[in-house]
């Protein structure tokens, strides 16, 4: 009785960890992989999940005489993700699959062969509503959702009178342990998610300026591109005049206090104009970028204006006492439909050569969808 008290509430659960353990596995493999190969995947977590619960159902029958923990798996990967069509898929036929597997081998007559019907209905109306219902936390709905099967058990085997100290330890212990460790386990989950989350906005981030980088305006431009709601994409390409005569000039430590000034001022008009629409780049040195969706060439023109008429008429004082005049020169043009960032980049970054070879201090515009024109204002 011991050993099998052990099976019911160590040895099956651990089982099914591992199993758990695996599907994750599985799933966050199918997230990485092209779309032509997703059917394949798919197939595959398929079998491999029937080939686990006819595992577990074997063991289970030779350690406690009786199937447990087989709809474990499933509930746990559909509050994983309850988007995912094949774990609603996999949640129906499992009662299917192990009541096929109990009238092969014996243990239950064919004509009961319609019991699963019933037992899917639960468990399917469980996990809709756990797994949609917003109102408790995550964690407190999961625990909800596998003490519910530890009550359908329970009840399972006061109908089939098969009442065990075996059974009931693994009814109640034996799901209490996986509780126990997916719990933590999504704990420390939630935990590396958020350090990867740091590090990766730490990585989109210019130390100095603490502007968005190339490499956040690269993901951005792609979001854009396949959000159907933007309809129109501004680059654009700023430099700071004459920036390496102010660090050879003061030193750069005021030429920090440059760079920090004019990224705010230029941050907050632009976030300020085009709220959820703009967003400002350093690319390094006294390079700048911004990105404006569903606003015209001529609306981020006139942003531009504003800002530098503002920079002009107040001169930045530095730490030191130093008072600076702060330019700048800028080019304005469209993002292409199916066109690579750099190929837009490399045309704005064009433009605004163009712009330092007559003179700086002014702001250029390609409109490319209309006659291609490029129209130059002096200020």
């Amino acid at each position: 009785m011991a050993a099998k008290i052990f099976d019911a509430v160590i040895y099956l659960p651990i089982i099914v960890i591992t199993m758990i353990i695996a599907q994750i596995y599985f799933e966050d493999y199918r997230k990485t992989v092209r779309s032509h190969r997703q059917i394949i995947l798919t197939l595959i977590v398929a079998v491999s999940y029937f080939v686990q619960e006819y595992c577990l159902l074997q063991i289970s029958l030779i350690n406690i005489n009786e199937v447990a923990f087989m709809m474990v798996v499933p509930f746990t990967m559909l509050f994983r993700n309850n988007h995912d069509k094949i774990w609603w898929g996999l949640l129906i036929l499992t009662p299917l699959f192990a009541n096929t597997v109990e009238v092969l081998i014996g243990i239950e007559p064919l004509h009961n062969w319609w019991v699963w019907l019933p037992e899917s209905a639960i468990f399917l109306i469980i996990c809709a509503a756990l797994t949609t219902w917003q109102y408790w936390s995550l964690r407190v709905r999961y625990i909800m959702a596998i003490s519910s099967l530890g009550l359908v058990e329970l009840v399972s085997l006061a109908i089939n009178n098969r009442f065990t100290i075996a059974n009931i330890a693994a009814a109640t212990f034996g799901l209490l342990l996986i509780l126990i460790f997916e719990g933590q386990r999504y704990k420390n989950e939630i935990k590396n998610q958020q350090r990867i989350n740091l590090l990766r906005r730490e990585s989109e981030r210019d130390d100095l300026t603490g502007l968005l980088n190339y490499r956040a305006l690269s993901q951005e431009i792609k979001v854009l591109t396949q959000n159907r709601s933007i309809h129109n994409i501004v680059i654009g390409g700023l430099d700071i005049d004459h920036f390496k005569k102010i660090n050879d000039t003061y030193g750069h430590f005021v030429g920090n206090e440059v760079l920090n000034h004019f990224s705010t001022v230029l941050r907050n008009r632009i976030h300020t104009a085009f709220p959820n629409h703009g967003y400002v780049y350093r690319f390094g040195g006294e390079e700048f970028s911004i990105v404006v969706s569903n606003h015209s060439i001529k609306e981020v023109y006139s942003v531009l204006q504003l800002i530098e008429e503002e920079m002009a008429g107040q001169p930045i004082t530095t730490k030191e006492d130093i008072t600076v005049s702060i330019s700048f020169s800028a080019s304005l043009t469209n993002h292409l439909n199916g066109e690579q960032l750099d190929d837009t980049l490399k045309r704005a970054d064009k433009m605004l050569y163009s712009v330092k070879n007559s003179g700086r201090g002014w702001i250029v515009t390609d409109h490319h969808i209309s006659a291609k024109k490029v129209h130059r204002i002096d200020r």
